[in-house]
């Protein structure tokens, strides 16, 4: 017989239990900075500045379609790097090789995490979220704008 008072006491020590392991993650990650925050999801090598934008170098070059004016616009060739610079205009390719990618290689995002769920680890910094969603997938958000990568091809809006 289904116990409701059992089911919700185990589910707020579930919630319990997942906020304490959450925690020392969010205090190493939101340790006081005043650069940009660099780190790899996948094949993704990130980097966000202390304004909030949000620039990824892509290992392999990938498709890219931009939501312009309610349509879904195809990029006419393959892109290299992504990029959130504005809230004016939407995430688009970026044409600047390297530059979110740290000499050595970028920490992992778990390493600056400030949180995770059941898909993987997420981060807040500067007012930009990314994290790492389901079956690898990846996303960023800032200024008003977003984009995610997933099977070599990026949606940005």
């Amino acid at each position: 017989m289904f116990d409701m008072l059992s089911f919700t006491q185990r589910a707020a020590g579930v919630a319990t239990a997942s906020v304490l392991a959450a925690a020392p993650l969010a205090a190493t990650a939101s340790a006081d900075r005043s650069g940009p925050l660099y780190f790899r999801a996948g094949t993704l090598s990130c980097a966000i500045d202390a304004v909030g934008s949000v620039g990824c170098d892509l290992a392999s070059p990938a498709r890219m379609t931009v939501k312009l004016a309610g349509d879904e616009v195809a990029i006419p060739f393959e892109v290299s790097q992504v990029v959130i610079d504005s809230a004016e205009t939407p995430a688009h390719p970026g044409f600047a090789p390297g530059a979110y990618t740290l000499p050595g290689g970028n920490p992992g995002i778990d390493e600056v995490a400030t949180g995770s769920d059941m898909w993987g680890p997420k981060l807040a910094y500067a007012g930009a979220r990314c994290g790492v969603g389901f079956h690898g997938s990846f996303f960023c958000t800032s200024k008003g704008h977003s984009f995610g990568w997933y099977a070599s091809a990026i949606a940005a809006s």
